[in-house]
This record gives structure tokens, sequence and C-alpha cells, in this order.
């Protein structure tokens, strides 16, 4: 659940992926009874859980929205029906189709959450934001040519600076959302893996903080959970278990330096496939305020 972190809200969402291919747990959740249980798993450790129906690993092919519309309905929205209030849900989804069908099934108690892997903030971005005035829009540094190519990102990593088209995309797409007086629901994300190469990405994660305190986003999604460009050496197994935490202690270390770095007030979303972890983060605010108490 949210905690602070120095001055930083910290809110923590838990990743599932109901897909056959995702590149560390495909498969894993194949039923109702599958995300159920790890929806229980994970009670009192997160404050959303973000749904995904389609994997956009390299390796793997796109699928149509009414692909992606057929696993939702047949694997997570019976688990809808009991889902609890105070839990948000992020649809992992670039399918306009899919996003404009799914928010309309959801409660109108339930938050919402669009996380649109395409980047393209386009007309149908606007209007759906519109008709659900509830719904919070994560915005991805994804810079494919168009929103049907954002499975082929990789066909699109540019050689240009990467922190210095990161800040040019968010400063572009953040005044089309100002102009529709819709900035306050933009959480930005610096897409880690999408259109970047290794060496890009892992350069982008050290220049992290001084991205988010330059740019006048208060939100901002932070998801490098069992990224393939974090594996050391780059021939480990992605879903052998001594490979899956090692990527999460490595992600855990990266986003306490995120937050120990930052000075001006956030609310970072943490998105991890391990949430139980992201307490490690609380219990370390809490000894150090201990020391802090004492010296």
């Amino acid at each position: 659940m949210s905690f602070n972190f120095q001055n930083q809200k910290v809110n923590v969402w838990g990743v599932m992926n109901i897909t056959p291919d995702s590149f560390s747990d495909g498969g894993e959740l194949s039923s109702v009874e599958s995300i159920e249980k790890r929806l229980e798993s994970w009670k009192g450790l997160v404050d959303g859980v973000d749904i995904g129906a389609e994997s956009t690993a390299p390796s793997n092919a796109a699928i149509t929205a009414l692909m992606e519309r057929e696993r939702l309905e047949k694997h997570f929205m019976p688990v809808l029906k009991n889902w609890p209030k105070e839990l948000s849900i992020s649809l992992d989804t670039y399918h306009i189709a899919t996003a404009s069908w799914f928010f309309s099934q959801v409660p109108n108690d339930i938050p919402i959450v669009w996380n649109d892997v395409s980047g393209k903030v386009d007309d149908d971005v606007i209007s759906i934001l519109k008709q659900h005035p509830r719904l919070k829009y994560v915005l991805c540094f994804n810079p494919v040519p168009t929103r049907l190519e954002t499975s082929d990102h990789m066909n699109y990593v540019s050689s240009k600076a990467i922190t210095q088209s990161a800040r040019t995309f968010f400063k572009t797409q953040f005044d089309i959302f100002l102009r529709h007086e819709l900035f306050s629901r933009v959480i930005a994300d610096p897409c880690f893996g999408f259109a970047k190469s290794r060496e890009q990405n892992q350069y982008l994660l050290n220049q992290i903080p001084l991205l988010i305190e330059e740019l006048a986003s208060p939100l901002w999604m932070l998801g490098i959970s069992r990224k393939s460009f974090l594996r050391f050496p780059m021939e480990l197994n992605p879903k052998s278990p001594e490979a899956q935490q090692s990527l999460d202690g490595l992600a855990l270390l990266w986003y306490r330096e995120v937050l120990d770095k930052l000075t001006s007030p956030h609310t970072i979303n943490i998105r991890t496939h391990a949430p139980v972890l992201t307490q490690s983060l609380k219990a370390w605010q809490h000894l150090s305020d201990v020391w802090t108490q004492k010296s």
C-alpha cells in the first residue's frame, strides 16, 4: 500500500499479465482461479493492479483488439464482479477499441487508469478521457510512428540522445493535455524497454531523477520490473527463480536510488511483479527516521 519515502508519496502497483507469452511470467495467470489467488496474495500490499492481455515483448506477434478482449472477458471480467472498491485497476492496452469497451464495464466506484503504451495522444485518447472523468492516463515515452506499430517498437530505436528525446516528448504531449484541461490526470512514464536499446535504457535509469525534477508532472509511473535490459549476464533465463529474484532486487535498489535523489514532492507509482519487496522501502524509511531521531 502507499507510503511516504522522505517527501515522496509512493504507490505500489502489482503487474498481472494474463498472456501466454509475456517475457517473465507468461502463462502463470491462465484462469480466473489463478488471478483470484494472486490478488489474494497481494492483499494489503498494493494500491492498484495493472492488467495486461497482450505481450509487447519484441519476440511476440501483435494480437487484435478482439483477441485481447476475449482474453479479458474469459480470465478477468469474472474477477471484476468482486473487485475491492479501494483497489485501482489499470488496463495495459494500446487498442482504442479495448480501452473504450473495458472502462465502460468497470463500476463507477472503482478507480481506473489507462496504461497506454503506444505513446500516441490522439483524438481517441482525448475523447475517452472526457467520457470517463475519473480515468487517469499513463503517458508512455514510446516514439513509435503510429499506434498500430506499438508492438513493433524495437524497429524504431533512435540514435538520438535518449534524455533529450524524453524531455522533448513529454513537454510536447503535456501541452496537448494542458490545452484540453486534462493534465492533472496524466501519469508520466519513461516506458523502459520500449523503442530503446539496452544501453539507452540503462543510461535513462541514471537520468530519471533529473528528468522528474525538471518536468512539470507531479505524477510518475516507474516500471522496470523484470526487464530484460537488467539481466547480467544477458543470457540469464528470465523465468528462472534465481533470475527473477536478482531482477526484483536490482529494481528495488534502483527505486531507492531514485527516491533518495528527488527533492521536490511527487507521487511515484512503482509497477512491480513483486509488491511484497516494496515493503523494504517502507521499512528503510522507518529505520532512517529512527536514526535521525537518535542522532
